[in-house]
């Protein structure tokens, strides 16, 4: 991938920024890995080093990264590059209104990345990208053993189900655990599947922001929906994996994913669905779940396996209540 000066395309075409750094091919890579990052692009600086770590470049400055957005500027690349210790770092806008010609298109830039990461917004712009080049292209980069990743919108997009906001966008309003235990039915519910397909997220549906927005409750009903509606075979458990604010999971290549933590975030809740809900159009979620809560930076876990070494909880949402919650789930 050629080094090119900013490219401003108006209204639905790219918007290419000019790199940070200058790119320089890395040759055989080390991974592959995922970044779930809880709130944004805004991460931890032990991710850095696990990317450079796990991709064998050590502690010189190598790896091209490109940054993947349907609106905003290019904020991340300064700092990636500063902190990251990376060749090269750019950022890619592709406008929700862009053609499936011009999503195609930006394929190009991450044919020659070492790592790509979403960054945060409304992830109903990237569930629209289901199919294209590009996502085939961000597919193959995980497959010649790079990195790929997100945080916020970015992270929600990389469950094996998808919470889209395609339908909440249509009622110009997000879904949030106060009104979906209430009526966990209700049409601005939407999902996306098949956009990706990591095996260390197969069955699992990803949330974000976890405890800083108490997504807890939405994510159960979330749960709920997935197995009432039929989206993935009948033949397990459903899991979501939570992650809080400050904090982000790095999977390996086998699946085990370790806890990154500023030391504000509370980590990552993985919660598993055992049985099927039966619900009704109007009646409150009341459903049970058991949670396993890995807080501590460093700590590690089983996403391939759904394997913890923390204890599982069982906690129930009852959406007629006062008190949804059997206990804090957090």
């Amino acid at each position: 991938m050629a080094s090119v000066t900013t490219q401003s395309a108006p209204q639905c075409g790219l918007t290419t920024f000019a790199p940070a750094g200058h790119y320089a091919a890395s040759g055989t890579l080390g991974g592959p890995g995922l970044v779930l990052a809880g709130s944004g692009l805004t991460m931890p600086p032990a991710v850095f080093h696990w990317i450079h770590t796990r991709l064998g470049f050590g502690s010189a400055r190598r790896g091209n990264v490109v940054v993947l957005r349907a609106t905003g500027d290019n904020y991340y690349d300064r700092p990636f590059y500063r902190r990251g210790d990376f060749a090269s770092v750019r950022t890619v806008v592709v406008p929700h209104c862009a053609p499936r010609a011009v999503v195609d298109s930006a394929a190009r830039y991450v044919n020659g990345a070492d790592a790509v990461f979403f960054s945060g917004g409304d992830q109903a712009n990237y569930a629209a990208w289901k199919g294209s080049k590009l996502i085939s292209a961000v597919k193959a980069l995980y497959a010649r053993r790079g990195i790929v990743g997100g945080g916020s919108a970015g992270l929600a997009i990389q469950g094996a189900v998808v919470y889209d906001a395609v339908a909440a966008d249509r009622w110009n309003n997000d879904t949030h655990t106060a009104d979906a235990v209430k009526y966990p039915l209700e049409r601005r519910i939407s999902f996306t599947t098949n956009l990706f397909a990591w095996r260390a997220l197969a069955r699992t549906i990803t949330d974000t922001h976890f405890v800083a927005r108490d997504r807890f409750g939405r994510l159960v009903v979330f749960l709920a929906r997935i197995s009432h509606d039929g989206l993935l075979p009948p033949d397990g458990s459903i899991y979501g994996l939570g992650v809080d604010q400050e904090s982000a999971v790095v999977v390996d290549p086998d699946g085990i994913g370790t806890v990154v933590n500023t030391g504000k975030g509370h980590g990552a809740y993985l919660l598993r669905a055992p049985s099927v809900w039966r619900g009704t159009l109007r009646a409150p979620i009341h459903f049970t779940v058991l949670v396993s809560h890995m807080a501590r930076a460093g700590e590690t876990f089983d996403l391939l396996r759904k394997r913890t070494s923390e204890p599982w909880y069982s906690v129930t949402v009852n959406g007629a209540s006062k008190q949804i919650y059997s206990r804090n789930p957090y």
